[in-house]
Parts: structure tokens; C-alpha cells; sequence
């Protein structure tokens, strides 16, 4: 029963560690639209609108949203590892998908 607990526990934090990772990236966006549409309003274009709006390179993006998704699911395993149970098997979920980031991005790039 008590392993039972554990895992339902673990899966719903992963749950909501994925959530919020999720609702922070939705508001970035948004307040990039907000930013980019003030720019557009005061008659900044060109390059100088995407810089200033804080536009990334997509391969950065890539590479920043791999590293941070790696970085949760290896956090998430070791804090639940100590707490027995097989709930640490879960962290594996956001690190395949970080290391997908990471091989789209030098597939897109050709280097690293």
C-alpha cells in the first residue's frame, strides 16, 4: 500500500513540476508579444525590434529548454530516490525529452 502512495505521489509531482514549467514558459511568451507590440507601436523594425523584444537564435532556445528540462528530471530523481520507491523512475521522462531537445538541436545546427 505504502509503495502504492509513493508512486501515485510521485507521479503527481512530476505533474506539477512539469505544469509550472509549462505556465512560466506560456507567461514568457506572452510577455514577449507584450514587449514585441510596444516596439511595434513606438516604430522600432528590422532586426533591431527582434533583438530588442529579447528574441533567441531557435538553437539556443533548443539548447536552454534541453538543459533545464535534463536538469528537473535528474532533480527530481535524486530528492525521490532518497524517499525509496520506484517514484525516481519518473525523472527519466523529462530528461529523454531534454535529450531530444539537445539531438534536434545539432541535427538543426550541424555543430554543438
Amino acid at each position: 500500500m505504502q509503495q502504492t502512495l509513493i508512486v501515485i505521489a510521485g507521479i503527481l509531482g512530476m505533474s506539477l513540476v512539469l505544469s509550472v514549467v509549462v505556465y512560466v514558459s506560456g507567461r514568457l511568451k506572452i510577455e514577449q508579444q507584450k514587449t514585441l507590440q510596444k516596439l511595434i507601436d513606438q516604430g522600432v523594425s528590422g532586426d533591431a525590434l527582434f533583438r530588442s523584444a529579447g528574441f533567441a537564435p531557435r538553437g539556443s532556445q533548443d539548447l536552454r529548454r534541453g538543459l533545464l528540462l535534463i536538469a528537473i528530471g535528474l532533480a527530481w530523481s535524486v530528492v525521490t530516490f532518497f524517499f525509496g520507491g520506484p517514484a525516481w523512475k519518473i525523472g527519466f521522462v523529462p530528461v529523454a525529452i531534454g535529450a531530444a531537445y539537445l539531438l534536434f538541436r545539432k541535427l538543426d545546427d550541424g555543430s554543438y
